[in-house]
């Protein structure tokens, strides 16, 4: 029991006797404990800001000499900002503020530094999908200017399947299928006032396969039945088809107008 007391005594010296150096020993370690810390943060920095400058000057054999140390260190943060430019890139393009070439140029360049490309490689299939698209929609407006309505808007319908978010090509194949139904209009009322009633009904299900339940189709058919059956043609649709033919000329869209104002007046 007194060799205790005098352990715990002679620890109580000794502590009071060497307090100071081991304070200074305690903040010492806690020092260097931070320093270290900042010393390996700045390095990462460092190692990051100088891969990012490879990057912007494109110098790819510097970048390979600290490419192991920046992604074993700092690789999802570097990759995170290759797809951000990759995403950026590609935002450019879609504005049309930048080139094709250029944009997947960037595209290829950006991947050739990151780490995990393949997140880079769906960028670059996203900007060449999109070049497709605006070649196939390029075609589309070729065939509305030639006024081949039908052409245009299957190519317009081929932009959208492959970009559904691409609204203009929705509105102008709208407009193409209108322009292309008033082109089947015409040609099945010429049909019926030939009396080749037999390939005016076959033109009819056309347009209905198009448009189906369209008035104007509808009441032609009709009365393509009464002149089968009755020997009966009616000289309204004539006038009609007058009408939809100079609309056509003059760029007016508007069929159930021209039919409500002859039919239903």
């Amino acid at each position: 029991m007194m060799k205790m007391k005098e352990r715990v005594e002679w620890f109580k010296q000794w502590f009071q006797l060497y307090k100071k150096q081991l304070m200074i020993g305690v903040l010492a370690l806690i020092v260097m404990f931070i320093a270290g810390v900042f010393a390996f943060n700045y390095q990462l920095k460092k190692v990051f800001n100088q891969a990012i400058t490879y990057y912007q000057e494109n110098d790819l054999f510097g970048f390979e000499e600290i490419r192991y140390d920046l992604y074993a260190q700092q690789g999802e943060a570097f990759d995170a900002f290759l797809t951000q430019e990759a995403l950026e890139t590609f935002e450019k393009f879609k504005a049309e503020d930048m080139s094709y070439y250029e944009a997947i140029g960037i595209a290829q360049r950006i991947e050739s530094f990151a780490n995990k490309s393949s997140n880079i490689q769906s960028f670059q299939e996203q900007i060449e999908q999109l070049n497709q698209s605006r070649k196939v929609f390029e075609k589309a407006e070729s065939f509305a200017i030639n006024k081949e309505w039908e052409q245009a808007y299957y190519h317009y319908q081929q932009v959208i399947e492959s970009d559904p978010n691409y609204e203009k090509a929705q509105q102008l194949a709208d407009s193409a299928k209108r322009w292309w139904i008033q082109e089947i209009l015409v040609e099945a009322v010429t049909y019926y006032e030939e009396g080749d009633y037999e390939q005016s009904l076959t033109t009819i299900e056309k347009g209905l396969e198009l448009s189906p339940g369209h008035e104007a189709f509808v009441d032609l058919q009709e009365a393509v039945h009464v002149a089968i059956t009755e020997g009966q043609k009616e000289n309204k649709w004539t006038e009609f088809k007058d009408k939809i033919t100079s609309s056509i000329q003059s760029g007016i869209e508007n069929i159930q107008g021209i039919f409500n104002k002859i039919f239903k007046r």
